[in-house]
């Protein structure tokens, strides 16, 4: 499989630095391991600026972390959730099932995601607790401020 040498967006600070990086791909049943290796490949040998967060989304499972600058290593996700209860209401605006998602609706379906949690996250995780690590890694209140854009570099 061929790494793309960058990922498909970047959430920017109010001083454009990137604070989050958000690699989409629309295959399925997924694991720790793989999201582990693919983000290693991804940091090792793309084209990446630093970036405190970082999230690699597929039709059934988010995989979080919160990095250093130093964080080529492989390493387990700090924090995985369902995407298919949490993106239930995304898939459903765009008619989409998560089996049936194309890579260009399930980027959509994310950046629409993304936004929302940027606006509303804190109110969301204190309607469901599973989510409480968005909150207590900083995630949400980085973005708050974040402009998320589709990938340029």
């Amino acid at each position: 499989m061929a790494l793309p040498n960058r990922v498909d967006f970047v959430a920017y600070d109010e001083r454009g630095q990137p604070v989050l990086l958000v690699e989409v791909k629309s295959i399925h049943d997924t694991s720790e391991l793989w999201a582990a290796r693919f983000r290693r490949n991804l940091l090792e040998h793309g084209t990446l600026p630093n970036a405190p967060f970082f999230l690699i989304a597929t039709p059934e499972r988010l995989y979080f972390w919160r990095q250093d600058a130093t964080a080529s290593k492989e390493e387990p996700p700090q924090f995985t959730m369902d995407a298919t209860a949490e993106l239930k209401p995304y898939f459903e605006r765009f008619k989409q099932t998560p089996e049936g998602a194309s890579g260009e609706v399930l980027e959509l379906i994310l950046f629409s995601w993304l936004n929302d949690l940027a606006e509303s996250g804190q109110s969301r995780v204190n309607e469901d607790s599973s989510l409480e690590w968005l909150s207590g890694s900083g995630l949400l209140e980085t973005m708050k401020r974040a402009r998320i854009e589709l990938s340029a570099v």
